[in-house]
């Protein structure tokens, strides 16, 4: 399938947007936002919903493509969503070990990078976890206890395992955060073996670099720091603000943010409270809310652009998602009431939040697009994109 339409938009383009519509605004310390910039829109079509990501200015369709399963022979289902006024594209080096920004790439030569804001990640902190794990299995037995009873007690006291804050994507989500934890407790006692120039900057830089070559492109609008489990990591890591600048720079990354599937309340106040994260994705959903929206009416002050992803994955079981758990499944049902779909009623549920710009959904085929993107549509358009 090819999109309706070819252009091309290079990072010599949007260098030359006015600095009102291209820069990434200062967030005072009190938490209020400074003047926001014009908006920038992309494939702005008439059915299609659009709102605004922060002080962003991008204008992006009410929900975005997730990559997971895109590749460069699975991606008709994107370009259909394209002329359909999609325009956000969610992507990262990892998935399908590289294939997914291919497929993306192919998207992109095809319907014309001026079309859409695509994103990547890097997986940076993921990688910190990595290098503090050897180091943690070096010391000696007794001072691993004791960092693994104060990662413990850490937990315990904010309820980060309760398991609707948890949300439980996959199986392997609560050692991710226990493995971060246990990072930054290192970070704070042997900062001085960590070589945050090479495991950091470096990190960055590089990954940056590959994701251009694999995404076809010279320039990402939104460089997401993938995998972000606590507020420690945002707060502790100056080096990937200055890897960003650089980038920034080079017209090679727009706009700085991250995506956490932990902790997402925590971790999206310590954002917006540094000041140089501009957007970020968060595990959202029914379930998570009492403690997300808070910090949304937080983030709608600072002007701070906020996605949402888990919104469905959430009724699923995580060792077997074939499965659902029922008694999340029933809760969903219950909240929203109709003939939609389990997972369209999640989607719908976040599409009706105004703190949020824009759900990812993590489409597979054209079948699951066509239920999907029909709910970011409006009136006639939404029932002739779901037939």
């Amino acid at each position: 399938m090819e999109c309706k339409s070819y252009s091309n938009l290079r990072r010599r383009d949007f260098l030359a947007i006015p600095v009102a519509a291209a820069a990434v605004a200062v967030v005072p310390g009190n938490g209020t936002a400074a003047p926001a910039p014009e908006p920038e829109w992309r494939n702005k079509q008439s059915g299609m919903t659009y709102r605004r990501l922060g002080r962003t200015g991008l204008m992006v369709s009410s929900m975005g493509m997730g990559g997971d399963d895109v590749r460069p022979d699975n991606n008709d289902f994107v370009k259909w969503g394209v002329d359909l006024g999609l325009n956000y594209f969610d992507t990262a080096p990892n998935y399908g070990n590289g294939a997914s920004e291919r497929g993306f790439a192919d998207v992109l030569k095809s319907c014309g990078r001026d079309k859409v804001f695509q994103n990547t990640k890097v997986n940076i902190f993921v990688n910190r976890t990595v290098v503090y794990r050897r180091m943690f299995q070096s010391l000696e037995e007794s001072e691993q206890n004791q960092i693994r009873d104060r990662v413990t007690e850490e937990i315990a006291r904010r309820g980060l395992e309760n398991p609707e804050y948890l949300g439980g994507y996959f199986s392997e989500q609560k050692d991710g955060l226990r493995g971060a934890m246990i990072a930054n407790a290192l970070q704070e006692k042997y900062a001085g073996k960590f070589d945050r120039q090479k495991n950091i900057k470096d990190y960055i830089v590089n990954s940056v670099e590959g994701s251009l070559k694999s995404l076809g492109t010279d320039h990402v609008d939104c460089l997401l720091m993938r995998g972000v489990e606590t507020p420690f990591e945002i707060k502790n890591t100056p080096e990937v603000l200055e890897a960003f600048e650089s980038l920034k720079k080079q017209g090679k990354a727009r706009f700085l943010g991250f995506s956490a599937h932990t902790d997402p309340a925590g971790v999206l106040e310590a954002a917006i409270d540094t000041g140089g994260y501009s957007m970020g994705m968060i595990a959202y959903h029914f379930l998570n809310a009492k403690w997300v929206d808070p910090i949304l009416e937080k983030a709608k002050k600072a002007d701070y652009g906020v996605i949402a992803m888990k919104a469905s994955r959430v009724v699923q079981n995580p060792y077997n998602r074939r499965q659902l758990i029922p008694e999340r499944a029933s809760a969903l049902d219950k909240l929203v009431p109709g003939t939609k779909t389990l997972f369209q009623k999640g989607f719908h549920w976040v599409l009706q939040k105004p703190n949020v710009s824009c759900v990812v959904a993590g489409m597979v085929n054209m079948s699951m697009a066509k239920e999907d993107i029909p709910l970011a549509m409006s009136g006639q358009a939404a029932a002739d994109a779901a037939k």
